[in-house]
């Protein structure tokens, strides 16, 4: 018999539960969607919340905090001195910033000192990066009001403060004064995409589903020895190796359908779709592998259940789908490129994905040839 007819069974098989494929195709989509959007209002509870308290209200100190608001790393607050010192007593902010009397009148004539006051929380660790950033905003403005007093006085003319004060500000964009752009060695041989772009947590995520669908999905090859499937295919003069290459395909063929929405999710603005699309096919056999390679093994649906979500769990871990686990430890780090997701997860943060899709392939390939094998022998037995 043909392979297609093989593979076309396998789909209708598969079809005959119409609910169970259409939640093969709707849940990881919808779960995905939802862990992102929760991570994205986490992101956003990160930031490190500073009090802000303004003893005079005038256009200088309004305009120092709202360029202080465009700072994505802190959570401004404006608060009264009683309501920000009741805050930092209870751990609630990290660091309160005061704003005293007279500070438009000091940094417009170029003076910094003791115009802003900082108050610490019992238990702050960031208050050091609170205070270089708010400095660097005060400072702008000094240098800004120095250099214009400095004309106006010199030249005594009118309007001039007012413009020097404008020409000093406008130097500091687009950028500031001094900028240093840092390059890893690391990038100038293996060329990196965007971080922003990516997802490194949904694509862990990814990659332990991946694994889990793909021992659901080989759970035939125990069904079909258990209920003598196998054998009376055999005794109709069904080549047996290509009924399991057949049936292996289709398997891999549901899997790659009903990740489809997913991938394009996922895959949707983060540059090189083409070789990102090729990296999780790559991923898919090489899990297809583990788990046919596993299925010719054991003769327990149940066992064979349990011991699949043990090593999702275990790789998951170890191959960096939850954290690189691999930092903490040069041991961990070797135990990592003996783990599938290492590699996925890798080539999904790079531009050239050669390495990964090799090894990926190779996994995959070299699990389903010796799960061939032992699938022969063990009909040979019977």
């Amino acid at each position: 018999m043909k392979m297609w007819h093989f593979i076309r069974t396998r789909w209708k098989i598969t079809l005959s539960y119409r609910w169970q494929f259409l939640l093969m195709l709707l849940l990881p989509l919808l779960v995905f969607w939802g862990a992102e959007q929760l991570m994205s209002k986490g992101s956003k509870q990160l930031k490190i919340p500073v009090l802000i308290v303004k003893e005079e209200d005038n256009q200088t100190v309004s305009t120092i905090i709202e360029r202080i608001k465009e700072n994505k790393t802190l959570q401004v607050i404006e608060e009264s001195r009683e309501e920000a010192m009741r805050l930092l007593e209870t751990n609630q902010a990290e660091a309160a910033v005061i704003f005293t009397k007279g500070t438009e009148e000091k940094l417009n004539d170029g003076e910094i000192t003791d115009i802003i006051q900082l108050w610490e929380s019992p238990n702050a660790i960031s208050t050091g990066l609170i205070e270089e950033y708010i400095a660097s905003e005060v400072i702008r403005f000094a240098s800004n009001g120095k250099a214009a007093t400095y004309l106006a006085n010199e030249h005594e003319e009118d309007g001039l403060y007012e413009y020097a004060w404008q020409y000093s500000d406008d130097q500091w964009e687009p950028e500031p004064l001094m900028t240093i752009e840092q390059e890893n060695a690391a990038d100038l041989t293996q060329p990196q995409a965007p971080e922003k772009n990516l997802k490194p947590l949904l694509f862990g995520l990814m990659s332990i589903y991946i694994l889990l669908i793909s021992f659901y999905m080989q759970t035939w090859v125990i069904t079909e020895r258990s209920n003598g499937v196998a054998s009376r295919i055999v005794m109709f003069g069904v080549n047996r190796l290509n009924r399991s290459l057949s049936d292996l395909l289709g398997s891999i063929t549901i899997i790659v359908a009903t990740l489809l929405p997913v991938s394009i999710y996922l895959l949707y603005g983060n540059g090189a779709p083409l070789q990102k699309g090729l990296l999780i096919l790559s991923y898919i056999i090489a899990s297809t592998g583990i788990s046919f390679f596993l299925a010719n093994l054991l003769n327990s649906t149940l066992l064979y259940h349990l011991i699949a979500v043990a090593i999702a769990v275990i790789t998951g871990i170890l191959g960096g789908s939850f954290f690189k686990l691999e930092e903490f430890s040069e041991w961990l780090n070797n135990v990592s490129y003996y783990i599938p997701q290492h590699w996925f997860l890798s080539g999904i943060t790079r531009t050239d994905t050669t390495m990964e899709l090799t090894m990926l392939f190779t996994i995959g390939a070299g699990l389903i040839i010796i799960g061939l094998m032992i699938g022969a022998m063990r009909n040979d037995r019977t």
